[in-house]
């Protein structure tokens, strides 16, 4: 049943909304207002008492007790007194999906679309809205942002972190810019690895099936001085879709360790993943498939120290940095104009570098708080993308807090902000967060949240000229001309959430939670063409294409999300997601009002049996929608089944998998004339 009543609340509240809207929404700050703000950032977070546990034990909080998370506002918190709607996946999840890749296992969380235009190029987005880069979506990884600016994309096959490594994915349904700024404009998926002591003595995995599949892993964790250390490696790839020639093989090292020291404690992690991809051209303007491999390259590094002054207060430093490399060299072809070799490469570098302060404090039984300050800068070269062979910088500062506040016993209050530095301007973002719980008895909460996010333009959208150059004359056309830059650069885009929820939790082994939203999106960046008068171009009409602000765009939604298991071996999750966009800009109304599926649902099931074997089922559906400019896809119902069977030897586990996959239909989940087939799949896994 479609929750019309609530969403007739919401719009009976909209006077109200647009007022509070007016006072609060993301906005621009003069630098008085700034220093005000960060004043009271600084005091919620060194002059406000908090309680909870000692700030040093708050990672094994979260691992004791899964109902606990962190990533919504960097406090740990229960699910019911989250300020944000959170879905939780753990390894078991993980394991029971029989997923092989990352971006699957995100099938699972209501309101998520999956999809791969190419083997080689799947994407991951929330509420649709998108196309194959999906950058309203931010991703970290043990709270370091992984994504490249240039686009805002995510490289989904080349991800520097092994499946396998991944203890607990937490992610955050709607906006949350109050705790990590631009990009968090939809939803936060934080990905957490565990400890590098965890990951002591020998684990292997091969695995391989139809369509090319063949896989490998091995990690070895072990002491060294005052360091734990666990090195992986991975291997992973498989043919692509019939008929096309996109397929993939990715190689993952990861490095993590971890020291106790004097003063505090030391984290350090370093991955490499290494993607090499078949491609061929299909882009009807350039006749002929000019097919070709090329490699990209993704890698990382971090630093954490972590010291408690006291069992009540706690500071966290970190650096982190990474690159990405883009090798596609792209094509030649002289079918375009008689005479005349055009010349297509689509190599890009893109380097950034993060630092962090953190710190938390607690004093009294009503209150506590974290505030920190942080700081990255995001370096773009790309000759095909820019036009130039220099760098293109942005830095974005940032200074956030956020308080929880008991005054009852059954009432929690939650209020956090974030103050950005737009990287295109000297001016502040301001992005405000808050919500009230009340826990009606034990079992019973209700909430309210009202929350921002926002996302900065990316380079390739504000100053981007796409250019195809002639190899044997002097000649240059343009495909992309941006002139944002000429007009002061694109507004972020914005979007001011309103959510009710309830959450319901008879036992610590089931919980329910509920939710109903509205969501407005502001200065929605959009592609659009236009004539060019002063450079030749490639597109027909001497046009080119170029980006603007559009919007704004509502969208309402009601998402539901259960979990149970028992003491017999049962695992239960299920999601389900309603979804309506709607918008009075007509560019929206055709490009992306139509980009999210009405209805969408998840199922996991998973049995484990007394004698060593375990059985289950994930299913995935998704209504009709259509990807940003594409061909739209009918509805679909995406069923994998997994048997396995365990065996123990002394010291060392071991577990064997049969996987099917698509076992329903066959799926096409971004455009109608790809598909993939059903296929099987075996894995065997050893750990000493």
């Amino acid at each position: 049943m479609q929750p019309r009543f609530l969403f007739f609340l919401l719009r009976h509240l909209q006077p109200y909304r647009c007022d509070l809207a007016r006072q609060i929404p993301p906005i621009k700050l003069s630098w008085g207002c700034v220093r005000w703000s960060f004043l009271v950032g600084f005091w919620m977070g060194i002059g406000v008492p908090w309680e909870s546990a000692p700030a040093s034990e708050r990672d094994s909080w979260v691992e004791d007790n899964p109902a606990l998370v962190l990533t919504p506002s960097r406090l740990p918190q229960r699910l019911d007194e989250s300020p944000s709607s959170v879905t939780v996946i753990d390894r078991v999840m993980i394991v029971a999906s029989g997923a092989r890749r990352l971006a699957e296992v995100l099938r699972l969380v209501p309101g998520f679309q999956v999809g791969y235009k190419y083997n080689n190029q799947p994407t991951v987005a929330y509420h649709g809205l998108s196309d194959e880069f999906a950058r309203r979506v931010l991703v970290l990884v043990n709270g370091q942002r992984i994504f490249q600016y240039s686009a805002g994309a995510v490289d989904w096959n080349n991800f520097p972190v092994p499946l396998r490594d991944i203890d607990r994915i937490e992610v955050i349904r709607g906006p949350n810019a109050a705790a990590y700024g631009s990009n968090a404009l939809t939803a936060v998926i934080n990905i957490q690895t565990g400890s590098a002591a965890e990951y002591a003595g020998l684990s292997a995995q091969v695995g391989g099936g139809t369509n090319a599949t063949a896989d490998g892993f091995v990690r070895w964790g072990g002491k060294t001085g005052i360091f734990d250390y666990a090195v992986s490696v991975t291997t992973q790839g498989e043919g692509g879709y019939p008929h096309t020639r996109d397929d993939r093989r990715n190689h993952t090292v990861l490095f993590k360790a971890d020291a106790p020291l004097a003063y505090g404690e030391l984290q350090l992690m370093a991955g490499y993943a290494r993607g090499d991809y078949q491609a061929q051209n299909l882009n009807p303007a350039y006749p002929g498939t000019f097919e070709r491999d090329f490699t990209d390259t993704n890698s990382f590094q971090s630093l954490q120290w972590r010291h408690a002054f006291t069992p009540d207060d706690e500071l966290l430093f970190s650096l982190a940095h990474d690159r990405v490399h883009h090798g596609d060299p792209g094509f030649s072809s002289a079918a375009v104009i008689p005479g005349t070799v055009l010349n297509i490469d689509f190599q890009f570098e893109e380097d950034r570098r993060e630092v962090q302060l953190q710190y938390t404090r607690r004093l009294s039984q009503k209150w506590r708080a974290v505030a920190g300050l942080g700081y990255y800068r995001d370096a773009y070269r790309s000759l095909y993308y820019l036009n130039t062979d220099r760098d293109a910088v942005a830095g974005v500062t940032q200074a956030f807090g956020h308080g929880e506040y008991r005054p009852w016993k059954n009432v929690v209050l939650n209020a956090g902000a974030m103050l950005e530095r737009a990287p295109l301007s000297d001016e502040w973002l301001w992005l405000p967060r808050m919500s009230a719980h009340w826990h009606v008895n034990d079992r019973h909460t209700l909430r309210w949240v009202y929350s921002t996010g926002s996302r900065q333009p990316s380079v390739y959208e504000n100053q981007g000229q796409a250019i195809v150059k002639s190899l044997n004359t002097p000649l240059t056309l343009f495909r992309v001309y941006a002139t944002g830059i000429d007009r002061g650069g694109l507004s972020p885009e914005q979007n001011r959430s309103f959510e009710l929820g309830y959450f319901w939790e008879p036992s610590p082994a089931v919980n329910l939670d509920l939710r109903v939203f509205n969501e407005r999106l502001d200065d929605y960046i959009v592609a659009y063409d236009r004539p060019e008068t002063r450079y030749k171009t490639v597109l027909p009409g001497n046009r080119v294409v170029d980006f603007r602000n559009e919007g704004p765009i509502d969208v309402r939604g009601f998402e539901a999300q259960f979990n149970w298991k028992n003491n017999r071996g049962l695992r239960l999750f299920g999601g389900y997601s309603w979804l309506e966009a709607e918008t009075d800009d007509a560019v929206l109304k055709k490009d992306f009002a139509q980009g999210l599926p009405r209805h969408s649902g998840s199922l996991l099931l998973d049995q484990t049996f007394d004698d060593g074997w375990e059985a289950g089922l994930a299913y995935k559906y998704q209504g009709a929608m259509r990807w940003y400019r594409e061909a739209p896809i009918t509805r679909y119902h995406q069923l994998t089944g997994r048997v396995a069977k365990r065996f123990h030897w002394e010291k060392t586990a071991a577990v064997a998998e049969l996987i099917g996959g698509n076992l329903v239909e066959s799926v096409s989940d971004y455009l109608p004339q790809r598909a993939w087939d059903r296929g099987l799949y075996f894995r065997f896994s050893v750990d000493y």
